[in-house]
């Protein structure tokens, strides 16, 4: 007889992310806008991107598409693991020429985005291995886990260490990191970074480093990749996207690197790399060709020229609003190598209680800090992912605001 995954029926009913976005979020949105009409709502709750491609990703596009078109340049399926063109602009005009940092273009893998390959990443290991995730954190972290049956183990962040966690207490197999951090805006610093890598290192675990924000990196001294830490490509894998430094939300391409060097339990250099091409060719059949050509002008000399300016675009919105809320004295977090800020209740208000508050007086809806673990309890987070306009009306309210 068949029977259903109870891991999976157990996230059902308001118990992941997007159920509680969509349905409490957007719910208490609606019930507002029924009673009041005629207030403006001012999103900043959601972490997608608004500004249209560069460019020079366009007429990528456009040409891949026409190439697609016609029997002389037709082609079909691409390389599981990635258009080698791409793996090796990763390598060579990203982390190399960025970074400083040497690595194979066989040592990464294109995805369909961050999201999937951060939870799918998992199949590498022992259904018994124990996961470590901050608290709070980015939900798809603690969601694939529970999905996939194995024991979770919280690291709670807080203001004292800027949200930053501790290395674990016990032993773990697995550490999910996440810088520049959604939700928090924060950054861990060489110093913080190198703890976890020696940790990682003596305990024989991996780290699983997402650095899907890592462009938005302005200040001296913070990393860009875990690969810039001494010892990182023998306990790493690292998580990239386009999504946000190219608006790539809607193509979903993104990349993951897992080092030849890389080794765990009963397996030797390069093993877990052929482990997920193995996966791979089981469970996924590559990224859409097209949008990997898209990918390609986005690490072209003038493509990235085009980016940057996206990225200041965010920036800069982010720099509008914290000092925004600033000015009403609220204490705020992140939205400085980050396009999401995280914002301190007031007056003891829980996250739900400050939700409400901000909407029902300002507009202004945010994802309550409890959605990414209790650890966020007493926080919101704002994203400055918008259009200008949006951002102006924002500080507009909050000018004239007094909580």
């Amino acid at each position: 007889m068949a029977s259903k995954n109870l891991n999976l029926s157990q996230l059902t009913g308001e118990k992941t992310y997007s159920e509680i976005v969509f349905k409490r979020v957007w719910g208490r949105v609606e019930a507002y806008k029924s009673i009041h009409p005629q207030q403006k709502i001012l999103m900043m709750a959601f972490g997608d991107t608004t500004q249209p491609l560069p460019p020079i990703v366009v007429q990528a596009l456009m040409d891949a598409a026409n190439r697609l078109g016609k029997l002389q340049t037709y082609t079909g399926y691409e390389d599981i693991n990635g258009n080698l063109t791409l793996r090796q602009a990763i390598s060579t005009n990203y982390y190399q020429k960025k970074m400083g940092l040497k690595l194979a273009p066989e040592e990464i893998f294109i995805s369909d985005g961050a999201q999937s390959v951060s939870v799918n990443i998992q199949d590498l290991f022992a259904i018994n291995n124990k996961v470590a995730v901050p608290n709070p954190a980015y939900p798809s972290f603690v969601e694939g886990t529970l999905l996939a049956g194995r024991t979770l183990v919280d690291l709670p962040c807080g203001e004292e260490n800027n949200f930053v966690p501790n290395q674990p207490e016990e032993k773990v197999d697995l550490i999910y990191l996440c810088f520049p951090n959604n939700p928090t805006g924060s950054v861990a610093t060489r110093k913080q970074l190198q703890g976890f890598v020696d940790y990682a290192r003596n305990h024989h675990a991996v780290i699983i480093f997402d650095a899907v924000y890592s462009q938005f990196i302005t200040t001296a001294e913070i990393p860009q990749s875990i690969y810039e830490i001494e010892g990182a490509t023998e306990c790493a894998i690292e998580i990239g996207s386009f999504s946000k430094m190219a608006n790539f939300t809607g193509l979903r391409v993104g990349w993951c690197v897992i080092p030849e060097a890389l080794t765990i339990k009963n397996t030797v250099p390069g093993e877990l790399n052929q482990l997920w091409r193995t996966r791979n060719a089981i469970k996924f059949w590559g990224t859409a060709n097209v949008a990997q050509h898209g990918a390609i002008a986005v690490l072209s000399q003038q493509g990235q020229k085009e980016c940057q300016q996206v990225i200041n675009y965010y920036l800069q919105n982010a720099c509008l609003l914290r000092k925004a809320l600033q000015k009403t004295g609220l204490h705020c977090f992140g939205g400085i190598d980050s396009p999401f800020l995280w914002l301190k209740a007031p007056q003891g208000l829980s996250s739900w209680e400050f939700f409400e508050k901000m909407l029902y007086s300002t507009g202004i809806v945010g994802v309550p800090g409890c959605v990414f673990g209790s650890s966020g309890e007493g926080y919101l987070r704002l994203s400055a992912l918008g259009r200008r306009e949006e951002i102006i009306a924002v500080v507009e309210e909050l000018e004239q605001w007094q909580y």
